[in-house]
């Protein structure tokens, strides 16, 4: 096995799934992310200043829950709830329809993390730290670029590597890459943006339901019932902006605030307005669609600059996604590659 250090760039889960495969095989690995905290978009926070009681209570603001079918990713399921990390939720949603509830929606079981989401990808990170002196996590560090220089790979003019793993969506990836490393069928998927609103009422007002997909409002598309999630029975609501016009307020997400919480009012029929109510902006919410293949790898043999480097990429926006275990398949997958393994 090769001694040379790999970088992953992205902290999300198909990032760690990455790094995990990575280290089990013996690479020693480089974790880079732009965020304060690992997770990505599976991201959770806890409550604070709201003036409630809930202060300190963990809210996901990201991802809303996941779904299992691969068979890999339905043991890696198990383990985690095994270790406690994770529930079976739910395996029906409400449905409104442009100015009522329609009925019900069946589908897989929806799987909830009580802790928040993020909480997988950390411990994923927990099993990769397992070997401390194989990987090291560096955040926030946001690499700004990656050339090819020398027979190597520079990152942000300064640290050299011969092997990259890319785990970041594709136009975020696009702005840091040199030329030669475009790869036009990643660059080219669309993203659409989503602005995530949770709200703190003083009690439960709202029909008994878990979340409730939201068909023909302009203003949204999907309300999670967090305290149901969480298992809590908290009174807190996740919404989710409808795309088109969250990129009207990208630039400003607090102020579509007032309207986030007067459609759901409108929508669960709920007279009282929250006590606390707090947006943040996801500009590359989730990719419009995926790439049927689990990952796509540079080498020599795509760009004769590449001799003896290798550019690897992952995410939700491959193995048939969007979904988180599409991500987590596509990043483990990119691992065994990048490691020489096969299953």
């Amino acid at each position: 096995m090769s001694t040379e250090p790999v970088l992953v760039v992205g902290g999300g889960i198909s990032g760690l799934a990455c790094t995990v495969e990575l280290v089990r095989a013996g690479v020693q690995v480089q974790v880079r992310d732009r965020g304060r905290r690992l997770g990505g978009r599976m991201a959770s926070r806890r409550l604070r200043d709201t003036g409630t009681q809930w202060d300190g209570r963990v809210v996901d603001y990201g991802a809303s829950y996941f779904t299992a079918k691969d068979p890999q990713f339905r043991a890696q399921v198990q383990r985690w709830m095994d270790s406690g990390l994770v529930q079976e939720w739910t395996d029906a949603f409400a449905v409104w329809e442009t100015d009522a509830m329609s009925g019900v929606r069946q589908g897989p079981m929806r799987y909830r993390a009580p802790g928040g989401l993020r909480t997988l990808v950390e411990d994923l990170a927990t099993d990769a730290a397992a070997d401390p002196d194989r990987v090291a996590f560096e955040f926030p560090v946001e690499v700004q670029s990656v050339a090819v220089q020398d027979g190597q790979l520079l990152i942000d003019g300064v640290d050299a590597f011969q092997t990259a793993a890319i785990c970041t969506p594709g136009p975020q990836a696009g702005r840091v890459l040199a030329p030669q490393l475009q790869v036009p069928r990643i660059q080219d998927i669309a993203w659409e943006p989503v602005i995530a609103v949770w709200m703190v009422f003083e009690q439960r007002a709202w029909p008994d339901l878990d979340g409730v997909f939201v068909n023909g409002d302009p203003i949204l598309t999907w309300i999670a019932d967090d305290g149901r999630r969480r298992g809590d029975d908290a009174p807190v609501l996740v919404a989710h902006v409808h795309p088109l016009h969250a990129v009207r307020h990208l630039q400003d997400p607090q102020a579509v605030v007032p309207e986030a919480i007067a459609a759901v009012r409108r929508i669960l029929q709920i007279a009282d307005y929250p006590d606390y109510a707090q947006a943040h902006r996801w500009s590359l919410a989730r990719p419009i669609s995926a790439l049927a293949e689990p990952f796509v790898l540079l080498t020599e043999a795509d760009q004769p600059d590449l001799a003896g480097l290798r550019v690897g990429f992952a995410g939700d926006a491959f193995a048939a996604g969007p979904r988180i275990e599409a991500a987590w398949l596509s990043g483990r997958a990119l691992g065994l590659a990048l490691a020489g393994s096969a299953e």
